[in-house]
């Protein structure tokens, strides 16, 4: 096990598909690797509150809207009553198996993963605050910053609020027994939950503050994904911004700079991320970084400060797993040639 002020070649602080691509590239290249993660289990934010479970959730939903779409099964067996918690179960199980197959990759290579919040005490020393409470030093010749996004939570936004949501904690089991929703931001992750909450018989208005959807996307798909959302009773409501959020007891209302107000018992906030990097002591070491959190890199990933890279979602878009899974590798082979 590491002792405090240990030395590796690279240490790579998340576990999510960047960090996890860095450090499988780094040590099948003979790189002594450590890897830091805040959570208690590995896998960050993809496996535990983004990708994964949201797309365990979609494949469970549309199962469900095939059943009941199917005339033989609604003539014999009715309609079947699904609440959301038990939705939810399935995603649950999903991402245990994954935690399971991620946490086997990194003993099966050795690399050894220490849980706790990581930052950076000089340019090449970190300290670990681990979850005993005891910090601990390890130093390093590179440093991967892969900690990931966490959704953009506006300051005259109450999230305490328990009908505001955003895309981790619509998630949550807790969550009430809605009818209808309001998903301000129509990206991909507000598009998507769009489609999971239409297709489990919610009324949703979907609040874009663009023009179209997916705008960076060709026409053709664009029109293509609105179609089929408005087939399944989605309102897509283009070009409004926010001006405020009104709470009720039991429902709440999204006012729209343009005088339009959207009243429904859920309020979904998808619109932006903020990377994960106030907490890494950055300004102390010099590395640079947006008013969202976004790590600045060059095209090499590297951070102002040469030997520090960042990679992932923490640089900001596409803020796609795929991607950041190859960027961690890029990573990787950029520190090994160099």
């Amino acid at each position: 096990m590491s002792q405090n002020n240990a030395r590796f070649d690279a240490i790579v602080i998340g576990s999510g598909p960047a960090g996890e691509g860095a450090a499988m590239q780094l040590v099948k290249n003979g790189k002594q690797v450590v890897l830091i993660e805040d959570f208690q289990d590995v896998g960050g934010g993809c496996t535990h509150w983004g990708t994964i479970p949201s797309k365990a959730l979609r494949h469970a939903v549309q199962q469900l809207a095939d059943y009941r779409s199917q005339a033989l099964f609604q003539r014999n067996m009715g309609y079947v009553p699904v609440s959301y918690p038990e939705l939810l179960q399935t995603a649950a199980a999903v991402i245990s198996e994954q935690v399971s197959m991620r946490r086997n990759f990194y003993f099966r290579n050795r690399v050894e993963v220490i849980h706790g919040r990581a930052s950076f005490l000089d340019p090449h020393t970190i300290e670990v605050l681990t979850s005993r409470g005891v910090p601990e030093r390890y130093g390093a010749d590179h440093f991967v910053i892969a900690t990931g996004s966490v959704p953009h939570r506006p300051p005259d936004v109450d999230f305490s609020h328990p009908l505001v949501r955003d895309s981790d904690t619509i998630l949550s089991p807790d969550m009430r027994q809605a009818r209808s929703v309001t998903i301000y931001g129509a990206g991909v992750i507000g598009s998507e939950y769009a489609s999971i909450l239409g297709s489990l018989g919610l009324k949703v208005d979907l609040v874009n503050t663009r023009d179209r959807l997916l705008s960076f996307l060709d026409d053709e798909i664009t029109d293509a994904l609105s179609y089929h959302l408005r087939n399944q009773g989605v309102v897509i409501r283009n070009n409004e911004a926010y001006e405020r959020v009104e709470y009720h007891d039991d429902q709440i209302t999204l006012h729209c700079q343009s005088g339009k107000k959207f009243k429904n018992d859920i309020l979904l906030w998808a619109n932006g991320r903020t990377g994960n990097s106030a907490a890494l002591g950055l300004d102390g070491v010099g590395v640079g970084y947006d008013h969202r959190g976004s790590v600045e890199v060059n095209a090499a990933l590297q951070t102002t400060v040469p030997h520090i890279y960042a990679a992932g979602d923490v640089i900001g878009p596409p803020g796609l797993a795929s991607a950041s899974y190859d960027q961690g590798r890029f990573v990787a082979t950029h520190i090994v040639s160099g």
